[in-house]
C-alpha cells in the first residue's frame, strides 16, 4: 500500500467523479471525502489507509480511462 497526493488531487479535483463514487468505490467516508474536497481536511494530514484507498481508485479509473481510449 502507498499513497501518492498528486493521484488524490485528480481524483478529487479534476476527475468530475462524484462524491458518490469516491466515497462508494474507495470506501473511505462520506463525511472524510466531502471534508477533503471543501478543504477543510487536509491531504496532508489524512489517515494513511484513507488516502492508500483514494490513491488506488485513482489509478484504477485512470486505467480504465486509457482502456476505454484504447477501444
Amino acid at each position: 500500500m502507498y499513497a501518492d497526493k498528486n493521484e488524490i488531487e485528480w481524483l478529487l479535483f479534476e476527475s468530475e467523479i462524484s462524491v458518490k463514487d469516491i466515497y462508494t468505490e474507495s470506501g473511505v467516508a462520506r463525511t472524510t471525502v466531502i471534508d477533503l474536497i471543501n478543504k477543510t481536511s487536509s491531504i496532508n494530514k489524512m489517515r494513511f489507509d484513507n488516502a492508500a484507498k483514494l490513491t488506488k481508485m485513482a489509478k484504477m479509473r485512470k486505467k480504465r480511462e486509457l482502456n476505454k481510449n484504447k477501444s
